[in-house]
């Protein structure tokens, strides 16, 4: 059993790893099922077997290098705390930073946001809070403000660092909170 499921990880790496290849040159809704499996070297079978769309595909692969870059970092969204919600982002903005071509070409291509918004949903369940009663609502706000803040910054070329937005992000946050409080 061991061997099938490491098996169908390289089967699901080389599908991923095939698409990121096409997407240098070709647009995701350009790229076929034939054309994806027959660079990756493996069966339309296959595919079906693990993504329901090409989409899926370009999802799967940042889920893949996402958690492997964080299964080494001290700041990550199991370790979650209050405290930790920002020290977590800044790491976040690091890995988009080091991973900037795959993120440039999900933006160019229409899908970053919602390949985000796809990401955190696995990560989401990390960050809910106990001692908020609407904490699923809380949670989706963080990722969904998460999400809008990366596209943007990748949309803008990344000019600042990942401190810098870290800052920012930490600015933006608090005005947000400050201005809801005044309305209530």
């Amino acid at each position: 059993m061991k061997s099938e499921i490491t098996l169908n990880e390289s089967v699901k790496e080389a599908i991923e790893i095939a698409l990121m290849r096409l997407l240098q040159k070709k647009d995701i809704n350009k790229i076929t099922v034939t054309e994806l499996t027959d660079l990756a070297g493996v069966g339309r079978s296959s595919f079906y077997r693990n993504f329901e769309s090409v989409e899926d595909v370009a999802v799967g692969y940042v889920n893949r290098i996402y958690r492997e870059y964080f299964k080494e970092k001290p700041v990550n969204p199991n370790s979650y705390k209050k405290s930790a919600f920002l020290p977590f982002l800044k790491e976040r903005y690091v890995f988009i930073e080091q991973h900037k071509d795959v993120f440039g070409v999900l933006r160019k291509n229409g899908i970053l946001y919602s390949a985000l918004m796809k990401m955190d949903s696995e990560i989401k369940k990390q960050f809910l809070i106990a001692d908020i009663d609407e904490s699923r609502y809380f949670s989706a706000m963080i990722m969904s403000f998460s999400a809008g803040v990366i596209d943007e910054w990748v949309a803008g070329g990344m000019k600042e660092s990942p401190e810098e937005l870290s800052e920012i992000t930490k600015r933006c946050l608090m005005g947000m909170f400050i201005r809801l409080k005044d309305t209530f």
